[in-house]
């Protein structure tokens, strides 16, 4: 009888290891190609708006093996202006998402706002259609540039409520070799390399590619702005959805339709 059970067993084993395997092999794909992300405040707004759901590609630069750090091919390096993904150098239990701006060797310094990169001016020009700050919080204080950081083009906001504040300026510095110097769009309402210093290059998580739901649910903020193991935001991914759903039927959370599907500039 034993017997008959030890082997029951062992086929039920048998049995699983092709969705064992599925499940292993999922979990190596996201961990060395795609790295999903949900944006939780409003830091890069208006690019990325608190809510949005994106896609990192992880082998944008690099291939990792799965689960580790090491690297097996080398692809490239960050382009002045990508959208990256990265684990915060004093919490490294967070990840960021801000655009690299200063590249190893950059030359770096801001007067009243305005960007220069090796002495030369980034420029940016008033943005006349406003429309994209539709739900910004004090969108009446914002104004909407578009700024020109060496060819890549991108929305760049400042808060006329800090004019003049000493915050708009960064004396001149030098990206150390291996690290970025990286900030966020929303210039006076972002915690960047600013505040905290260079982004070391093995802490990059990916690019970010592609935003393939936009919306947002202030209930849901707690979960949103945690750091979760994979099986939990696995878990969180699934629960918060029906709660998200639900929330939008009665009128408490609202979908972004415009962005959805959109490449991240």
């Amino acid at each position: 009888m034993a017997d008959q059970e030890n082997k029951s067993l062992v086929q039920s084993i048998k049995n699983s290891l092709p969705l064992l395997y599925l499940i292993v092999g999922l979990f190596a794909l996201r961990s060395s190609l795609v790295e999903p992300y949900v944006v939780p405040t409003g830091s890069m707004e208006p690019t990325l708006k608190t809510g949005d759901r994106l896609y990192a590609l992880k082998c944008a630069y690099d291939l990792k093996f799965p689960f580790t750090n090491w690297t097996i091919l080398k692809f490239g390096d960050v382009k002045r202006g990508d959208v990256i993904l990265f684990q915060a150098p004093r919490r490294p239990e967070m990840t960021y998402v801000k655009r690299a701006v200063g590249l190893p060797g950059d030359k770096l310094e801001i007067q009243n706002g305005v960007l220069y990169v090796n002495g030369q001016e980034m420029k940016k020009s008033e943005y006349p259609d406003r429309s994209v700050l539709y739900d910004i919080e004090r969108s009446p204080d914002k104004r909407l540039y578009v700024e020109d950081l060496s060819g890549r083009n991108h929305f760049v906001i400042l808060d006329s409520m800090l004019d003049g504040n000493p915050s708009r300026n960064l004396e001149p510095i030098t990206v150390p070799e291996g690290h970025l110097f990286a900030v966020g769009d929303n210039r006076d309402n972002s915690y960047d390399s600013r505040a905290w210093g260079f982004v070391p290059v093995e802490n990059l998580k990916g690019k970010a590619m592609f935003i393939w739901f936009s919306g947002w649910d202030p209930l849901l903020k707690e979960n949103m702005v945690k750091e979760h193991s994979i099986p939990m935001q696995i878990f969180y991914f699934v629960v918060d959805f029906f709660r998200f759903i639900g929330d939008w039927i009665q009128g408490q959370a609202w979908i972004r339709y415009e962005k959805i599907g959109t490449l991240i500039q």
